[in-house]
């Protein structure tokens, strides 16, 4: 999302040797060897998504990667599971998200994906203040708790809420809900990911949180409407969208 929005992007990851490079085309790669975190989506008629783990992702450590003094302008933390235990570094100066999805699911005796029983706990270790933290209301049984509970952390937290769009939880303790761009669905995978990357590229630009959500809340909404990568819209379409909507 953040390379089609016009920065170059780093990515930090493990891959496998048989991963398709070729869908990084264009983003400098810094991967150490092991296995990535697969899951089976399934969704009924209503849109509403079963989900399986397949294969757990490695443990992920990034000072091996990093350069003594190397400086970001935006981070963005996104574990598929557990592959941090902890928030990891601190990026002097930069921007810094994280997607909490992946350390708010836990697994039953047959795989299948449920709420991680002790969330607060979860989601705590991976923020600290200062940061963005993102979570969807599938995400875990009180979602609108555990957003507020990490706000009063100096945490600013968005919580996704698919059709019904986002509400944004801020440092003071305020919330503020913002409501759905119409879309036309197809693939609703991968959509919580455009809308937060597009959020933080465009918070990073504006210093503004209200830009940012509006800008986000489109390419969320462009994201449903076609499959995998090609959900994954440009600056000129997510523009044009906003400017759409609000004539």
């Amino acid at each position: 999302m953040a390379r089609a929005l016009g920065w170059d992007v780093t990515v930090v990851t493990t891959l496998e040797p048989a991963f398709p490079l070729g869908i990084l085309d264009g983003l400098e790669v810094r991967a150490a060897p092991g296995t990535v975190a697969r899951y089976e989506n399934r969704y009924d008629a209503r849109g509403n998504r079963t989900q399986r783990l397949l294969a757990p992702g490695s443990d992920l450590y990034l000072v091996p990667h990093l350069s003594p003094g190397e400086a970001f302008d935006l981070v963005f933390y996104a574990p598929a599971y557990h592959e941090f235990r902890k928030a990891p570094l601190r990026f002097r100066g930069a921007l810094v998200g994280v997607s909490l999805q992946g350390a708010l699911r836990s697994t039953d005796g047959e795989g299948r994906v449920i709420a991680n029983p002790r969330p607060l706990e979860a989601a705590r270790a991976l923020v600290r203040p200062g940061w963005c933290a993102f979570l969807s209301e599938e995400d875990t049984a009180a979602p609108e708790a555990l957003a507020a509970a990490l706000a009063t952390g100096r945490t600013l937290v968005v919580l996704t809420r698919g059709y019904n769009g986002a509400t944004l939880f801020e440092l003071d303790g305020s919330s503020t809900s913002y409501p759905a761009l119409p879309a036309e669905a197809s693939e609703p995978t991968g959509a919580g990911d455009c809308f937060a990357m597009a959020f933080m590229v465009r918070l990073a630009e504006t210093d503004s949180v209200d830009q940012a959500m509006r800008f986000a809340l489109a390419a969320g909404a462009l994201a449903v409407e076609a499959p995998g990568l090609a959900g994954i819209a440009n600056r000129a379409a997510i523009e044009e969208r906003m400017t759409r909507e609000a004539a």
